[in-house]
């Protein structure tokens, strides 16, 4: 059996399915010097942006276009946006903005490329490709804070940072682009000590509709730094490089139990009412994975400062109350536990997956039983599904609900819901029944896993005012494309 703790791991919370490690994939780039190809009669002359930025321009035409615009989900690989833009500087982006601006294209930024309704691909957008942006991931000493291009992916920015000993907190998955999970708030490993990666962040810049340049931070555009702390990627604008304060790396615990199904529900509530009295060094999630053979099974993963894992996994059983099937601790450095949990070699391999999130007000053990019944109900003959449940408490709790656009401070838990079950009409219905299951205990969903058709109010909460009021300052045209729209 291939360890739990290593499938199981999330990608900012992102659970990976027993038996294939999931990852995000890096799509291939636009070719350098790709020739556009000739103006539809009315439309944009994409030829003179392309003459004008450093970076290329790909269109439908092009030999390149069916790379240039592939992400992550498979599911999106028929997706015609206008143009891929790729830049290679602040300045490309402000050209491609006025552009999009003159000509009404709706723009959609792509980092890491994983929105899960494939946003950073949309039909008929002007997609600005960030990975080109110059600068890397930096790191001033003096001031212990990390500048970061928009276009990182999470594989680079703690081997960066290890070199001085320091991280900041994010999600696993290796291919991930450090905006697009920061921008949506950032859950984690390091959330119940360090918080989401959105509060480690300082400042940013954002290139607004329109092609102007400004720095968001508490003292400067401070409803825009408000926005990007959760509100979700490319809402108000375009940000190309991210401030971040940084924590000291240490050597980490992992433990991993497994346990039958008959104990599904008080694997659940064990964990939960444990974790929750636990120190904030300790980090915990639960997993549930159903298919392709019958029955479902069950984890317990948790991350402790090392040498504290034995303890750990001795307490979590007693508060579950039965034996686990099998237990195991291994101790890491951090850039060995990075590489422990980025999911291997298939960890970038595209995919096609359905997906979405519940945030719960409280886990109690009826929730928990309202879980199991919605994992039971998948129809294991289309493959495999898993629902990951990561806690909210510990440092996400020191920022109060409104103090950032990320509105779930005093909830209990969020639970991510995903398959790559090739019967997309199938795994589309066993979604909307586990959304059904939970719903009672549902108070919304996190933005980094947005859904289609989903209302807003669902992703922010009592923020929702606040939110739609900053992003129609920043962009009162529209001009940006969004997958909450």
């Amino acid at each position: 059996m291939v360890e739990l703790a290593r499938q199981t791991f999330v990608r900012g919370a992102l659970g990976l399915l027993a038996g294939a490690a999931l990852g995000a994939c890096a799509p291939a780039t636009s070719q350098p010097g790709a020739s556009p190809a000739p103006t539809a009669a009315g439309g944009p002359d994409w030829r003179t942006l392309a003459e004008g930025i450093d970076g290329a321009v790909v269109l439908p035409a092009d030999g390149a276009y069916g790379s240039a615009k592939r992400i992550f989900n498979a599911r999106y690989d028929d997706s015609t946006p206008a143009a891929v833009v790729s830049v290679s500087s602040t300045g490309d982006v402000q050209k491609a903005m006025r552009f999009a601006a003159d000509h009404a294209v709706k723009v959609t930024p792509r980092c890491g490329g994983h929105s899960y309704i494939g946003a950073s691909a949309a039909d008929k957008a002007l997609v600005l490709d960030l990975r080109g942006l110059p600068g890397g991931v930096r790191y001033d000493p003096a001031t212990g804070v990390a500048t970061i291009a928009a276009g990182v992916d999470l594989a680079s920015v703690p081997t960066a940072l290890a070199a001085f000993g320091r991280a900041i907190p994010t999600g696993s998955c290796p291919s991930v682009g450090v905006s697009g999970l920061t921008l949506g708030g950032g859950l984690g490993s390091d959330a119940r000590r360090f918080g989401l990666s959105c509060d480690a962040l300082v400042s940013a810049v954002v290139v607004l509709p329109g092609g102007d340049m400004v720095t968001a931070s508490p003292d400067r555009e401070a409803d825009l730094y408000w926005a990007l702390r959760g509100g979700g990627g490319g809402n108000c604008g375009v940000v190309t490089s991210l401030h971040f304060r940084t924590f000291a790396t240490a050597d980490r615990d992992v433990v991993t139990m497994t346990f039958p199904e008959s104990a599904a529900v008080q694997m659940i509530s064990g964990w939960h009412s444990w974790l929750g009295a636990a120190g904030r060094s300790t980090w915990g999630m639960v997993n549930l994975t159903a298919g392709p053979d019958p029955g479902l099974r069950c984890s317990v993963v948790l991350a402790t400062p090392a040498g504290a894992g034995p303890a750990a996994a001795a307490d979590v059983r007693a508060a579950i109350g039965v034996a686990p099937q099998r237990s195991t601790v291994k101790t890491f450095g951090h850039l060995d536990l990075v590489h422990y949990f980025a999911g291997g070699s298939d960890a970038t391999r595209p995919r096609a997956f359905v997906a979405g999130s519940d945030i719960l007000g409280a886990l109690t053990p009826a929730t928990a039983e309202k879980l199991v019944f919605a994992m039971s109900a998948w129809p294991v003959t289309s493959g495999a599904a898993t629902a990951v449940v990561e806690s909210l408490d510990g440092a996400i709790g020191d920022q109060q609900p409104g103090d950032t656009a990320f509105p779930w401070r005093r909830q209990a838990a969020c639970v991510q819901w995903y398959t790559e079950a090739p019967d997309i009409a199938a795994a589309t219905a066993w979604l909307a029944d586990a959304h059904a299951a939970v719903h009672p205990d549902s108070v919304g969903a996190y933005v980094n896993y947005v859904e289609p058709g989903v209302a807003p109010a669902r992703y922010f909460g009592t923020n929702l005012d606040r939110w739609t009021a900053v992003r129609r300052r920043y962009d009162p045209s529209g001009l940006m494309y969004s997958a909450l729209t």
